[in-house]
């Protein structure tokens, strides 16, 4: 989203100002359902981080949405990064996810409306290649680009996660505010999709998803948007089923993009650079 000047002037000035915190900062915030461990900030590379995935105690994955370079990130748990993998090419990339042999990174975003389909860019782990194994180009049941207007339809994109031999796509419904939840094939390049639930009563919109199979539940966050600049964002539980078993705000954080849970089971959020907040990384410990 291009920001005008004067936005622009205090988005500077406000990251100036953060250059002054400390990288790392220990909290000794705690609420109902969560604690907040520690957070960190992220690098520069990094301002516009749009999603994560933690499969192992040593790294964490995350990219950055449209405009950016198509590079994954490897990070250590201190936000510091260790290793940059540049692929071929993206549009608005807006999440990622993997298994054991892939990485499966969501080229999903879709704000105007316009994209007739969108792209899964499956990636092999073991290979250091830039080239993408196989695409899987993904349609919409019902999306008609002609009729959607900007951040007013249910046909964009944000959350995106492996559970077992299936994908798990979370609309970003800006219209309805119901998440529209598809499930994917991991190996059919072209596939047309229609909705397996329909997810309302949350408080905005969706942005990231994991799975926590320890406790066999999703791990989802998102936001609604109160003001330029300013993000109310939460975090929500749900079942195998997709329902939603509880959820709570996230005070002190604006616009979180990215969520993943670690094998030891603590979850990791990421937050996107706005003109009022930085972009950083924290870890929860939920109740």
């Amino acid at each position: 989203m291009r920001l005008t000047n004067t936005a622009m002037l205090i988005k500077i000035c406000t990251l100036l100002a953060f250059a002054f915190i400390s990288a790392c900062q220990s909290s000794t915030s705690e609420y109902p359902d969560y604690e907040v461990v520690v957070e960190y900030s992220l690098p520069a590379e990094l301002n516009e981080t749009s999603g994560l995935y933690c499969p192992d105690a040593d790294s964490i994955y995350s990219i950055n949405d449209s405009g950016n370079d198509p590079v994954i990130y490897q990070l250590n748990q201190r936000g510091e990064i260790m290793h940059q993998r540049r692929l071929q090419k993206n549009q608005d990339w807006e999440s990622i996810t993997g298994d054991e042999q892939f990485f499966y990174v969501g080229d999903i975003g879709n704000n105007k409306g316009k994209r007739s389909s969108v792209d899964i860019q499956v990636v092999d782990k073991s290979s250091a290649s830039e080239k993408v194994v196989r695409t899987l180009k993904v349609s919409y049941d019902g999306n008609d680009p002609d009729k959607n207007e900007y951040l007013k339809h249910d046909f964009d994109g944000e959350a995106l996660v492996s559970v077992g031999a299936k994908l798990v796509l979370f609309s970003k419904s800006w219209k309805t505010q119901v998440a529209r939840i598809y499930e994917l094939n991991k190996s059919d390049k072209k596939q047309r999709v229609t909705p397996v639930k329909l997810l309302g009563g949350l408080p905005g919109v969706i942005t990231g998803v994991d799975y926590d199979s320890r406790h066999k539940h999703f791990i989802v966050v998102g936001y609604n948007i109160v003001g330029f600049g300013n993000f109310s964002p939460f975090m929500a539980l749900l079942d195998e089923d997709y329902s939603v078993l509880s959820s709570w705000l996230l005070p002190g954080f604006n616009q979180v993009e990215g969520v993943c849970v670690d094998p030891q089971g603590d979850v990791w959020i990421s937050q996107e650079s706005s003109v009022f907040s930085t972009h950083k990384l924290a870890k929860l410990r939920l109740h």
